[in-house]
């Protein structure tokens, strides 16, 4: 929309919000509903850049293409934004993207930048969906969005081309206080899934840390997703919407019938990095995977340069730059299912926490899995009980407290660990 074209006392009001930035780049061009928006909205839209369109909880239809940010995949969108499977289970907010150097790794997708894009995107879709963002919520309401865990999984055999179009599709759910959990898929332009991956998100109160109890602001965020969504009126097909909806969040990972059974254990040491971190001082969430990689790499091991084909992760607190990790991998590498890895990362100088649990599986078939077990290994209490085997060289069966089958495994740290590496080097004069 052309800024003369608006009503005389709005455009007014916009070229002074525009006068504070006298550095601004050139902005894109404003939303029709701009003609409605008051100094907040228009001071939001430019300090972002244009990136932020401030939407109200108006409750009429919203056109998704236009309130979209025109970069949410981290580049321009090759397409109309869209809803797709409206008024069902799997509806979600397609945004068109394009496959691009970053995004592929020597034989297959590259998943931090792939995760970096899903994240984009997410924020795109809160945006879209949810008519607000994270600072909104803030301010407004005193709450963020916590990640607890991501889940990626790679499913076609061949990643996308270079330079190919794809679509990045997200559903947003809120089943109840405090969940917000997403779901994404990375959409080849031959329409099949290339990858997928789940995020547990959780409501907090920031003042407090703990999980939030906010009715309200949940509200904010699961009525105009309802709407957007379809699954607003009460009805018998919403209904059986919601119920499908319900069974999403549950679903839990196949069994494979027996516990984790490593037969390798390795040490090794890393040092979170500032380009490891975000805003919030703490290790970005898509740098996870890569983490992980340099983590094996430090313990001497290199089959963490097979194609990564599944990864989890649980976030259990704060990572700031400098932080120093004891690294403990316990691998699975018998059989033809590719290398199947947890890594537990415990901060040095705490003996027994556990900062960051994750599980990698690197080569083996496509698309790549997954299963209970293993996720069921990579929680707190099961790191602390592996820690503490690893110390003593205690390798027993499953248990209660270690849901991990250990008597396979051949201790191999005491060959790879640096012990340099455990306290900071020494300044040469």
């Amino acid at each position: 929309m052309d800024a003369s074209k608006m009503p005389a006392a709005t455009e007014e009001l916009y070229k002074k919000v525009l006068g504070r930035y006298p550095d601004c780049p050139e902005l894109p061009p404003l939303p029709a509903r701009a003609a409605k928006w008051g100094e907040d909205e228009f001071e939001l839209f430019v300090s972002s850049m244009g990136l932020i369109l401030p939407t109200g909880q108006d409750v009429s239809p919203v056109a998704v293409e236009e309130v979209t940010p025109a970069f949410a995949a981290g580049e321009k969108q090759s397409g109309p934004v869209h809803i797709k499977g409206l008024g069902s289970a799997d509806a979600c907010l397609v945004i068109p993207s394009q496959i691009y150097m970053e995004d592929r790794a020597p034989a297959g997708l590259n998943m931090e930048s792939i995760l970096t894009k899903f994240d984009r995107c997410r924020a795109a879709a809160l945006q879209t969906i949810c008519a607000t963002n994270l600072r909104e919520m803030a301010d407004g309401f005193g709450v963020g969005i916590l990640l607890s865990d991501l889940c990626i999984i790679i499913e076609a055999k061949t990643p996308p081309a270079l330079i190919s179009a794809a679509d990045v599709e997200s559903e947003i759910d809120l089943p109840k206080l405090p969940l917000v959990p997403s779901r994404q898929r990375l959409v080849d332009s031959s329409g099949a899934t290339a990858c997928s991956a789940t995020f547990g998100q959780l409501l907090v109160d920031l003042k407090t840390t703990r999980l939030s109890g906010n009715q309200d602001a949940y509200n904010q965020l699961q009525l105009p997703c309802n709407r957007i969504f379809g699954r607003d009126v009460p009805s018998a097909s919403t209904l059986a919407v919601r119920e499908k909806l319900a069974a999403k969040v549950e679903q839990k990972h196949p069994d494979q019938g027996r516990p984790f059974t490593p037969d390798s254990y390795f040490r090794g040491m890393y040092v979170v990095a500032p380009s490891d971190c975000d805003t919030y001082n703490t290790l970005y969430h898509p740098k996870v995977p890569s983490v992980c990689e340099h983590a094996c790499l430090s313990t001497g091991q290199t089959f963490c340069c097979e194609t990564a084909t599944a990864f989890f992760s649980r976030f259990l607190s704060p990572l700031p730059p400098g932080t120093r990790l004891n690294v403990h991998m316990f691998a699975e590498t018998i059989g033809n299912r590719g290398t199947r890895c947890l890594y537990i990362l415990e901060e040095a100088g705490k003996a027994g926490s556990c900062a960051l649990c994750a599980f990698a599986v690197y080569g083996g078939p496509l698309p790549g899995s997954l299963y209970d077990e293993e996720i069921q290994a990579t929680a707190p209490k099961s790191a602390q009980a592996l820690i503490k085997a690893a110390s003593t060289s205690s390798w027993g069966p499953a248990s209660k407290a270690c849901p991990v089958d250990l008597r396979k495994v051949t201790s191999k740290g005491e060959g790879d660990y640096h012990p340099g590496w455990s306290a900071p080097a020494k300044p040469v004069h």
